[in-house]
């Protein structure tokens, strides 16, 4: 699997993505191996090379959405550093301040205390009792 890796050193995360199957340049290699070693008597008719090239702008559009879904869900998730958060994991409640924002394959995973819980378990999220909240500007 190839693994990239992504590091925000301003706040001292690790994320990294693993890569999801068949990308742009993997069609683009298969679309110029297809023209290349196509039947010159029997060529790709424009029909079917014009749907060819809308299924790669689809294709292209869709990673661009990827990326931009998780670049989103790892900002909020971010946002969580510093927070305590509840989670209920197999019965039991966790509560505690999140230290760490990890990116794993099965999804973005906070460093509670000790434990590694998935966002997706969250319940609540509040400020720590330490923590007084900040004055809203008067204006």
């Amino acid at each position: 699997m190839n693994v990239t890796n992504v590091t925000a050193a301003a706040m001292g995360i690790t994320s990294t993505v693993p890569s999801r199957g068949l990308g742009k340049d993997d069609f683009l290699k298969l679309l110029a191996a297809q023209l290349q070693n196509q039947d010159p008597l029997n060529p790709v008719s424009n029909t079917d090379f014009i749907a060819q090239m809308a299924q790669f702008s689809v294709l292209e559009q869709m990673n661009n959405l990827y990326e931009s879904f998780n670049e989103a869900l790892m900002l909020q998730a971010v946002g969580l550093i510093g927070k305590e958060v509840t989670t209920r994991i197999n019965d039991q409640t966790l509560t505690g301040t999140v230290s760490k924002v990890n990116w794993s394959p099965e999804g973005i995973i906070l460093t509670v205390g000790e434990q590694q819980v998935s966002l997706k378990d969250v319940q609540e999220v509040a400020l720590p009792a330490n923590a007084s909240p900040t004055p809203a500007a008067a204006g």
